[in-house]
């Protein structure tokens, strides 16, 4: 991971987010970008004509400046911070850098992406149980338009490396070439991966077929005890995966996400939204082929 874009909000959630990214680039070395969108809009209030300039637009510009200078205050704050921090560990492979600018948070993110181009975005969420719409709206945007790997990170996550990685396959044509990319994101890590499908329509025996087919394709990775696979029978997918994640002490969670059109996004359900809002564990999410 060469490029790790890292948006912040400055709560106290950034710091968990940067842990995480800061410990992915010490892997192979690299760039962490801060970025920070602040609010930029005008206020024009009591304007009689389209044009017309308000005797509050001075006070307006103002305030708009005064907002930008204290976000880049922060911006470099935690800058220093991280620096400073990998000085003390004496990491010299890790760039730490950032941007800011005005906007949207969630629009932004998506025009810096596609600029910066980074392998990973690292972002926090809110996870299961809390209620945060802003975040909420910003990372389900993101993780729907986003042309780059994601990690999300709720704010009940805690660092401790990747011991043990779920992969949630949905037996589709990509399962080999993602668990093959998902290996290369790992490998420094060297975890237990579970390759885990949860059987939601009953078909057990299809599902065990391509289930085997899997296991046969990984069959040299398996003999090292370092992969395993997991039919797990549930009616409701999410429930499937927190109780997996529970019982086998998961530290991270992956799967593909792919862009659905309008007809298919009202049968079917999202299941990387589902792990957005309802898991208090680090996701990883692929975007898969449309």
């Amino acid at each position: 991971m060469k490029k790790i874009l890292v948006p912040v909000d400055f709560s106290e959630h950034t710091d968990t987010v940067c842990r995480f990214a800061i410990e992915i680039a010490k892997k192979s070395g690299g760039e962490v970008r801060l970025f920070h969108a602040y609010f930029d809009y005008v206020i024009v209030s009591n304007s009689s004509f389209p044009y017309s300039v308000d005797t509050n637009e001075m006070f307006n510009q103002e305030m708009m400046i005064n907002i930008r200078n204290e976000a880049k205050v922060e911006m470099q704050k935690l800058e220093v911070k991280l620096i400073d921090g990998l000085k003390k560990e004496k990491v010299h492979n890790v760039k730490v850098v950032f941007t800011l600018t005005g906007g949207m948070p969630e629009d932004e993110i998506l025009n810096t992406a596609e600029t910066y181009d980074p392998d990973l975005i690292v972002m926090g969420t809110r996870g299961k149980g809390e209620k945060d719409i802003l975040t909420g709206k910003i990372s389900s945007k993101v993780v729907k338009n986003a042309k780059c790997r994601i990690l999300t990170v709720p704010r009940n996550a805690t660092y401790h490396g990747f011991e043990h990685l779920m992969y949630a396959s949905n037996f589709n044509d990509e399962d080999v070439e993602d668990m093959e990319k998902l290996f290369d994101f790992i490998q420094a890590y060297n975890p237990i991966v579970h390759c885990v499908h949860i059987n939601i329509d009953k078909d057990r025996l299809t599902d065990e077929s391509r289930m085997a087919a899997l296991t046969n394709h990984f069959r040299e990775k398996i003999s090292d005890g370092k992969l395993k696979f997991e039919i797990i029978d549930n009616d409701d997918f999410l429930e499937g995966v927190n109780e997996y994640v529970k019982k086998n002490k998961i530290d991270i969670t992956a799967l593909v996400h792919h862009r659905k059109g309008f007809l298919k996004s009202l049968f079917t359900k999202d299941h990387a939204r589902e792990l957005l809002f309802h898991s208090d564990v680090p996701l990883y999410i692929f975007q898969g082929k449309n």
